[in-house]
């Protein structure tokens, strides 16, 4: 983005962030033009003053109204004409307001009609510099039109109380203008660095895409040469056994082992991206029922072991059926490799609410691990126990992980060295639609 480009967008930016702040100032106008005409003396004695300025008022108020909400049409054609329609409506509600103040002042002096009127001036100069923070001199401009007039003519009275009343009214415009000043500095500061984190995130967000595509493609472009090592590897094996000795065979052996190690960890890499890209098809899915068919489907692949399985009922959730099954089948594959040694394992799904939120956890009573080092439980590759005692690719728990970051929860575990561990998560329902169902 040019520095040309930059500037547009934050003005861009900023006008309607104005805009979106005046939306209620014209009502504001109308409604206290409506409390002096109807219950002060004002519209009755000064008929000439108070059926303009309300003529006036209302038309300023509708024009204006009509541009807040023709923003986005007007300001993205000619942005210019926006704000020069914009500023002229509002310094005009400012200068008839100012106006009318100084009128009261000059007819009522210091009774109830124009301190009332002195009141309303106040609140409505204080909430200009709300709505109009943005663009400085607007603001200036707008305090003028509203505080100026009536200033003016309190000197001019030239009695004690119209003193004070201008003594007041110089020491509230200048305290006004001073915060109008530090406001606008404030707004330009955050609006900056709202947007120069917004540009910084979307890179960000590109470049993670544009890796996660090149990883991607590397990985999809090393299967093709490795099938052909693993598979000339083993004709060798095959053809040439009687010729080689133990001990090249053993070597054939890992040299066949470690492709197909090597094909496994991209297999899980191209899974793990996979994920990333995919578009998310929410649902209503009970975890309880895809955790109950993977646990039958282990225990049948070995019946031989004692396994407890606890799973609690109707853990419906909404999310994609097939991301969350593939994250508890590695949570419960996890489980059942780390609870091999044990002579009666157990594992267990359940949920609990915590502070309105709904926590998942999956439980064994296995080797657990040491909780000095979960911060990389969930790191791709890395692996806390040995791949001869326990093998995998140590990418399982990152592809949880990421499927439950996609579903807007968060994922944490806990364990103990022998002890067993726990994986909780939580899923974003909120973020769904029920519908989908």
């Amino acid at each position: 983005m040019s520095g040309s480009e930059s500037y547009e967008s934050l003005h861009h930016i900023a006008h309607g962030d104005m805009a979106k702040r005046s939306r209620a100032s014209g009502l504001v106008y109308l409604t206290l033009y409506l409390i002096l005409f109807f219950f002060t003396p004002y519209s009755n004695d000064r008929p000439g003053v108070m059926l303009p300025a309300g003529i006036a008022i209302l038309l300023l108020v509708l024009i204006r109204t009509w541009l807040i909400y023709r923003f986005d049409d007007i300001y993205s054609l000619s942005p210019k004409r926006w704000l020069n329609g914009f500023s002229a409506c509002t310094l005009g509600l400012a200068a008839v307001w100012g106006g009318m103040c100084a009128i009261a002042l000059h007819f009522y002096a210091l009774e109830w009609t124009s301190m009332l009127t002195l009141l309303s001036t106040a609140g409505i100069s204080a909430g200009a510099i709300t709505t109009l923070s943005i663009h400085k001199r607007l603001i200036f401009a707008s305090l003028a039109f509203l505080l100026l007039p009536t200033t003016l003519v309190a000197a001019a009275l030239q009695t004690r109380e119209s003193i004070a009343i201008t003594l007041m009214f110089i020491t509230y415009c200048s305290f006004m203008f001073g915060i109008a000043i530090r406001i606008n500095k404030e707004y330009w500061h955050a609006l900056h660095n709202t947007v120069l984190l917004d540009k910084r995130a979307r890179e960000l967000e590109i470049n993670n895409q544009e890796l996660e595509s090149y990883s991607y493609s590397i990985a999809h472009d090393l299967r093709t040469p490795l099938r052909s090592i693993i598979g000339f590897s083993q004709i060798l094996q095959q053809d040439t056994h009687d010729k080689f000795n133990e001990k090249e065979r053993r070597d054939l052996e890992r040299i066949i082992n470690a492709g197909k190690h090597m094909a496994e960890l991209i297999d899980d890499l191209l899974e793990l991206s996979r994920i990333s890209r995919k578009g998310l098809a929410a649902s209503r899915t009970d975890l309880g029922k895809l955790a109950t068919a993977h646990a039958r489907q282990l225990a049948s692949l070995a019946p031989e072991r004692s396994v407890s399985f606890h799973v609690d009922p109707e853990l419906n959730t909404v999310g994609d059926p097939k991301l969350l099954d593939l994250a508890l089948q590695n949570l419960l594959d996890n489980a059942w490799k780390f609870t091999k040694n044990r002579e009666h394992a157990e594992v267990s799904l359940r949920s609990r609410q915590v502070d309105n939120e709904t926590v998942y956890s999956l439980c064994d009573n296995g080797v657990g691990f040491d909780m000095a080092y979960v911060e990389m439980l969930f790191k791709p590759f890395y692996r806390l126990h040995n791949e001869k005692d326990f093998p995998g690719t140590g990418i399982g728990l990152a592809t949880v992980e990421r499927i439950i970051l996609r579903h807007g929860g968060r994922i944490w575990a806990e364990g103990a060295t022998g002890e067993g561990a726990c994986i909780h998560f939580t899923l974003d329902n909120k973020g769904h639609d029920d519908s989908t169902s």
